[in-house]
Parts: structure tokens; C-alpha cells; sequence
């Protein structure tokens, strides 16, 4: 009988042919050319994913914090919220902005606002301002969502500062349910980011369908606010770098997208569309107090302007030169490439650039820039953990010490939260309590329904349910502080054709109601005021709230 030698011996015994293998064998590296197999990662729209839980577990804490807020007496940012509401209300009913009344903004808020404005025309403009809060609200926790996602790549944790940051940053969380336009130009620039950035975009039949989508989105934000110009050029710089003459497709779907839904409005007035949208936002001359310096700006974009924590000077340039050398050091480590990253710097640079360069700036201001500092930070965390993977591959850590450290995060996020509850309710209820509202609900209990009034402030009329008129003749004005910054005299002595136009308003209307004396949103001049009061009767007047009636004409 013939020996065989060891390298003619089968590999497998009878029974293992026979019988199906119920694990497959895969040899060490030492001893075949088969390597182990990788776990399979999970996609982040998968339920069971620690990414899903992340991205909808902040985008809830952030709506269930935005409708808590609409629980309270708030009234911040009562006048912005008017404005737009009624704005949308005009244009639900048949007439135009720019053309049948002023408007400084772009068209974009009064579409995505005319479904509350139908809401309104049925049952009521203050159950409308409710129904828009709540979309503003859905509004605001997508945002939070959509910034975990755009960060994803940067692992787990960059997600949980990012959706964390931006959905509890007090700038952020105490306008999320107010009607801003901040809100819905980050929406809309995070949206047409996750299209461009998708894995569609990698694959060379659907990289243009990515970049025409995402334009679109672009182009709407910019039809909502012109500041989205900021971010739109980050992205531009982005897809030069990755998609080269490609990025001809994103500028195209972009403008085309913009002209596309402004052409009505332009049609309809083209002057009045240019000189209030664009000249009278890059001319205006603000009020001392409104044009604040670059460290009062840079204070606000902390996000802790409003609060018992504000910085100082000092503090701010601590901040914000400790926050350079973080992200410096972060970008110029090597690490696996992501586009993302470099819209975000570059979002974060320029869209910090233009609200530094701008004439005014309100505190609301910041919540535009805050998403792309959060998520620069969060980013520049994940970059530094993935450059220093291999050398904290060496440190293991004991699971006690992992849980002592789980749990004191825990305990430290949820006494953050409570504390931040705390004051943002006292904050609400003082607000709400003020003398400045104290007289609000007059205007309801004088003024009759469907009558023509004129406000200093058309969000009073919002809240009261006073504001449509069975008038035809009834002046359509839906913002003073428009018209003062349309004639040039939002910080300086009206104009004189400026008093005339009020005249006007003021002969046609049958109410008048004013407030903010220190800051009056109605022009006026001793001509003016003798010729008010002759024609005016006062029937309520207060020191933050007054309300007048027209004189019957003989």
C-alpha cells in the first residue's frame, strides 16, 4: 500500500461534505490568506442604531422644549412674528407684498407661513400664531436633527454635541417657536447640505441629480432670507473643490430656483421688489443702540447673550481665540476626507463674516450662525478623536470607570437641562407679566371686530384677534418699522413725504394703537401730532399700550 504524504491529505473529512457547515471556518491570518470578517455597521436610518437614536432623540428633546415654551406666557419676538403672520395673511388674501404693501424681506417666509395664514382666515389669527409656532417648532427640532446627520461621519459623539448644542444653546432654544426667519434658512441650507453630501453624490449618474436638488433647496433659502448668500457661496467652495465644473450644475439649479418663485412678486412691482428687498437691508442706518460692536456680536454668538451667564469682553476673546487654535489644530490633522467638513469651516467663516460686517444686529441674529459653530465644534472633536484612534487604542479603560462616566454625564446633562428650564421659565413668566403686555387684552375688549386698525405693532393685533378689517378702503400696513427703513428713516428724522404717507393711513383707519415710546415704530413730527390728536380720541393710555379712535367725521 502506497503512504501519502501530509499535502495529499484531504482538507475536509467525509462527514464535513456530506453535512452543511453551520459556521464557515475562516483560518487565522497566520495560518491562511482569509482575514476575519468586519461586524456589519448599521445604517443610521436603521431603528436599532445608536445614530437613529441620537438623531431623533435630540430632534424630540428639541420640539418637546419648543412646545413647552408655547405653554408659557412668551412673547418675545411678538413683533417679527406679526409681521411675517400678517404679512402671509395678506397674501393668502389676494393681495401682494411689494406691490399692495411694504415688505423688507424676501417672499420666501410668506409661502411656508400660508398654510397657518389659511388656519387664520378660518378660525381666528391667534389660534393662526399658535399654528404657525408649532410648525416653527417641528421646524427648529429638524434642525437639530439635520445637524446630527450632517456630522455623522465624525462618529457618535460629534453627533451628541452637535444635536445637543444646537437644540439646548439658550440663543437657539429660546426662539425655536418663534417665527424668525433664522430657523427656516438654517433648515433649508442643512437640507440642501445632506442632499449634496448624500452617497448619491458620489456615484456618477446621480452626482447632478444631488447638486440640482440641492440648489433648489439653496435658492428657497435665499428666497427666505438673503443672508443664506453666506452659506450658499461655502457650498460653492465645496463643490469646486470635490465635483470641479459640476458645481455649474448646484450655481444653475440655484438661481434658477430663486427667480423661478420671486418672478411673480417681481413682475407684479420690480421696483418696489428691488429697493426694499435689496437697498433698503444694505443702506439702513440703525438705531445706536441696534448697531452693536464686534465684541457685543461675538457675545451673542456664544449663545449665552440673554442669560445670568453673558460674557464679557474679556471673555469673549478668551472664547473665541481658544475656539481658533481648537479648530486649526483639528483640521490639520490627517484624517479620512469628508466634504462635509469643509462646508462647515467654511459655513462657519463666512456666515461669522457677514453678521460681524452687518449694519444691525439683534440677538436673534446669532441663531444663524450657531449651527455652524456648534457643528464646527462638534466636527473638530470627531477629527481629533479619529487622529488619535490608534494611540487611544492603547489606553483601556475599566467598565466601572466607562459607567461612573456614563452616568455622571447623565446626571450633569439632566441638572443642566432642569436649571435651564428653570430660568427660561422665570424668563417667559416676566416677560408674559410685564407692564410693557399688561394692557394687551384691552385692544379686544374697545375695539370691535373687523374694524380698521392701525398698528405700531401688528403682532397686538395678532394676539388679540383684531387684526382683519371688513374695510375695502382699509390701508394694508403690516410693518412700520419696514416703511421707516424703506424711506431711509429708521434712525433719523422722518422724511417728509414718509409723514405724509402715515397721514394717510391714519385718515382712513378708525383705531390707532401705539406703544414702545422709547422706540416708536410710527414716525411723527409736532405737524404731525397736533393733526393726530385733533383728529384722535384717546380711550386707553397706558405707559407701554395706548389706544385712540377716530373722531367722527362730519
Amino acid at each position: 500500500m502506497a503512504i501519502r504524504t501530509e499535502s495529499e491529505i484531504p482538507l475536509t473529512t467525509p462527514s464535513s461534505v456530506s453535512a452543511p457547515l453551520s459556521r464557515p471556518i475562516v483560518p487565522t491570518p497566520e495560518r491562511g490568506t482569509f482575514r476575519a470578517p468586519r461586524p456589519r455597521r448599521m445604517r443610521v436610518s436603521d431603528p436599532r442604531s445608536k445614530q437613529y437614536l441620537i438623531v431623533v432623540g435630540t430632534g424630540l428633546l428639541s420640539l418637546g422644549f419648543s412646545l413647552w415654551q408655547i405653554s408659557r406666557p412668551e412673547l418675545v419676538g411678538v413683533y417679527d412674528s406679526g409681521v411675517y403672520l400678517a404679512a402671509s395673511i395678506r397674501l393668502v388674501s389676494g393681495t401682494l407684498p411689494y406691490k399692495d404693501f411694504v415688505f423688507v424681506q424676501p417672499p420666501g417666509v410668506l409661502i411656508l407661513l400660508s398654510p397657518a395664514a389659511a388656519f387664520s382666515r378660518l378660525f381666528g389669527s391667534h389660534d393662526g400664531l399658535i399654528f404657525a409656532r408649532v410648525m416653527t417648532s417641528f421646524v427648529s427640532a429638524l434642525n437639530v436633527s439635520f445637524l446630527c446627520l450632517l456630522v455623522r461621519r465624525r462618529g457618535r459623539a460629534a453627533m451628541l454635541v452637535a444635536g445637543l448644542g444646537l437644540a439646548f444653546i439658550p440663543i437657539a432654544a429660546d426662539i425655536s417657536s418663534a417665527l424668525f426667519l433664522e430657523q427656516y434658512v438654517v433648515f433649508f441650507v442643512l437640507l440642501g447640505a445632506l442632499v449634496i453630501f448624500s452617497p448619491l453624490a458620489s456615484r456618477s449618474r446621480t452626482a447632478n441629480l444631488t447638486l440640482v436638488l440641492g440648489g433648489v433647496l439653496f435658492g428657497f433659502a435665499g428666497l427666505v432670507k438673503i443672508w443664506a448668500i453666506f452659506p450658499f457661496l461655502a457650498m460653492v467652495i465645496c463643490v469646486a473643490v470635490v465635483h470641479r465644473r459640476r458645481v455649474l450644475v448646484f450655481l444653475g439649479a440655484s438661481i434658477a430656483s430663486f427667480s423661478a418663485l420671486a418672478l411673480p412678486f417681481i413682475l407684479a412691482a420690480p421696483d418696489n421688489f428691488f429697493h426694499e428687498v435689496l437697498v433698503a437691508q444694505l443702506t439702513r442706518k440703525p438705531y445706536w443702540g441696534d448697531s452693536a460692536g464686534v465684541a457685543l456680536r461675538l457675545a451673542g454668538m456664544t449663545g449665552l447673550e440673554l442669560t445670568q451667564f453673558a460674557p464679557s469682553t474679556a471673555d469673549v476673546a478668551v472664547i473665541f481665540v481658544a475656539l481658533i487654535c481648537f479648530v486649526a489644530f483639528a483640521y490639520s490633522r490627517r484624517v479620512s476626507r469628508n466634504s462635509a467638513d469643509l462646508f462647515i469651516l467654511a459655513g462657519a467663516v463666512l456666515t461669522t463674516w457677514g453678521i460681524l460686517a452687518g449694519p444691525v444686529f439683534y440677538p436673534h441674529y446669532a441663531a444663524f450662525v450657531v449651527p455652524f459653530l456648534v457643528a464646527l465644534v462638534a466636527v473638530s472633536l470627531g477629527r481629533i478623536r479619529e487622529a488619535a484612534g490608534p494611540l487611544s487604542d492603547r489606553f483601556r479603560v475599566s467598565r466601572s470607570v466607562r459607567r461612573f462616566a456614563f452616568w455622571s454625564a447623565t446626571v450633569g446633562f439632566v441638572g443642566l437641562l432642569v436649571g435651564m428650564i428653570t430660568w427660561s421659565s422665570i424668563f417667559y413668566s416676566a416677560v408674559g407679566e410685564s407692564s410693557r403686555y399688561a394692557g394687551l387684552n384691552r385692544i379686544a375688549r374697545i375695539i370691535p371686530i373687523d374694524s380698521c386698525v392701525i398698528y405700531g405693532n401688528v403682532g397686538y393685533g395678532i394676539l388679540e384677534n383684531r387684526f382683519f378689517s371688513n374695510d375695502p378702503s382699509c390701508p394694508d400696513v403690516v410693518d412700520p418699522m419696514g416703511i421707516r427703513l424703506l424711506w431711509g428713516s429708521e434712525a433719523s428724522s422722518p422724511a417728509p413725504g414718509l409723514l405724509l404717507t402715515w397721514k394717510r393711513y391714519f385718515s382712513a383707519a378708525q383705531y390707532v394703537v401705539l406703544d414702545r415710546p422709547e422706540h416708536p415704530t410710527i414716525p411723527t413730527n409736532r405737524s404731525l401730532s397736533s393733526w393726530f390728536h385733533t383728529n384722535y380720541h384717546p380711550l386707553y393710555f397706558g405707559a407701554y399700550l395706548q389706544i385712540y379712535q377716530h373722531n367722527p367725521r362730519s
